[in-house]
């Protein structure tokens, strides 16, 4: 009788050790193509994102100077113009050739008693090799030359950094703005992607970032960029940034920048 019933146990036992077995292989299988579909959809959001952003804060000018030495000789152009006369507008221009880079950089503001004062003591100290400095029609002047080479591997940091924060929009892009692919161009012998950006429509959480590291009631950006395919740095772009301070004072800022071949 005992090894009867413990024959039944036995076999009971086996037939529900069977029945889990199975009920874990079908839950498997059912979840494999779940996990798949999830994998799928997780990698087209991130595609999609991807397209409606780009790294603003990456400049051709340093990917260039960090590279190897160019085929050919290229030329870098950075403006930016302030429509508050009391700020000052900048303009660099930066030639590459092989190991060398030479950058002029000029800068124009409204001049105060103390500029005319500080530049009239400077002023003995102008060479036309290196720097000027002079009060012209009510504003003050200021032109840089700079030589640097390959050779001298932290002066040459320097100029890619100083050139890429001084002259380039990157503080805008803090708060990574959503942009718009517009599509392919060639541009200047370069294949790359076009952006346009326009904040307008953004909400006060969409730039919280940026106004909280400017201080800033409120802004705005509008224009294009052209991103260089192969290294994803922005090779040329036409912006437009609006904003208005805490205190309700309002200005504008018009930034472009471009590559060329020479």
């Amino acid at each position: 009788m005992r090894k009867t019933e413990t024959q039944k146990l036995r076999h009971v036992y086996t037939a529900a050790l069977v029945a889990g077995t199975i009920l874990l292989t079908l839950v498997a299988c059912s979840s494999k193509p779940k996990s798949k579909a999830r994998e799928r959809t997780q990698t087209q959001l991130k595609e999609t994102a991807s397209q409606n952003h780009f790294d603003g804060g990456t400049y051709c000018v340093q990917t260039f100077l960090q590279g190897p030495p160019p085929a050919q000789p290229l030329h870098f152009s950075y403006k930016i113009v302030e429509s508050d006369p009391s700020l000052k507008t900048k303009d660099y221009e930066a030639d590459l050739a092989s190991d060398t880079l030479d950058v002029t950089y000029h800068e124009r503001w409204l001049a105060s008693d103390q500029d005319r004062a500080m530049i009239s003591d400077m002023r003995k100290f102008n060479d036309p090799k290196s720097v000027t400095r002079d009060i012209k029609d009510g504003y003050a002047e200021s032109t840089f030359i700079n030589h640097y080479s390959r050779s001298d591997a932290s002066q040459w940091r320097m100029a890619a950094t100083s050139l890429a924060q001084g002259g380039t929009p990157w503080n805008l892009f803090v708060s990574r703005p959503t942009v718009n692919r517009a599509g392919d161009e060639n541009l200047n012998g370069y294949d790359t992607v076009k952006y346009s950006v326009d904040t307008t429509h953004d909400t006060q959480t969409d730039k919280a970032a940026l106004m909280m590291f400017s201080k800033l009631k409120d802004y705005n950006i509008s224009g294009n960029a052209w991103v260089l395919k192969d290294a994803n740095c922005v090779l040329q772009y036409s912006l437009d940034y609006e904003q208005e301070s805490k205190d309700g004072k309002a200005s504008k800022t018009h930034y472009e920048g471009m590559v060329t071949k020479k």
